[in-house]
């Protein structure tokens, strides 16, 4: 386990050590390593959680417990689906009759939803990187389109601290690596 949580902190490192002028963008094994830690952090929250909590909602028109879960788990997957492949269909990871109202499935969902952004970037060459492409109605470099999973993963997933809180359960502890 302590293996590999090394590996995102050495694929950072290596980014690192290369002089900034070099640098022209966060090569695709330092997205993988994070997106690994990304799917990590998720399972913790999702285990923790008691399955009474899955429709817990802390106010009235915010999503449930599982509902973010499941939002952080699809952004990652759709920000790496459309930046690679320029498609919004992202594939479906699961009925959501059933994950939303069951641990396991949402378990289930997320590791696939994880898999999918992993193995989306697994396929992205750092040559492909530096193209111009076109998210969200903007034209930017593909890899700065990725960057945004290291934006809005940590963001979407730190809302769910509260809820484990209102339910009497000590969030897991951030592990960066």
């Amino acid at each position: 386990m302590r293996v590999n949580r090394l590996v995102p902190a050495l694929a950072l490192l290596s980014v690192a050590a290369v002089p900034a002028a070099a640098q022209k963008f966060i090569p695709q094994s330092a997205l993988i390593a994070m997106v690994e830690v990304h799917k990590a952090s998720i399972l913790r929250y999702i285990d923790v959680a008691p399955d009474s909590m899955l429709g817990f909602r802390p106010t009235p028109d915010v999503r449930t417990f599982a509902e973010q879960i499941e939002h952080a788990a699809w952004a990652d997957a759709f920000i790496a689906h459309s930046a690679i492949t320029g498609s919004q269909e992202v594939p479906s990871f699961g009925d959501k009759n059933v994950y939303l109202k069951n641990k396991a499935a949402l378990r289930t969902y997320a590791i696939a939803a994880m898999d999918h952004t992993i193995d989306m970037l697994r396929g992205v060459s750092d040559a492909a990187m530096t193209e111009e492409i076109t998210q969200f109605g903007k034209k930017l470099p593909r890899y700065r389109a990725l960057m945004e999973l290291l934006d809005h993963f940590p963001w979407t997933l730190g809302q769910v601290v509260p809820y484990l809180r209102m339910n009497g359960v000590t969030p897991p502890a951030y592990t960066p690596f």
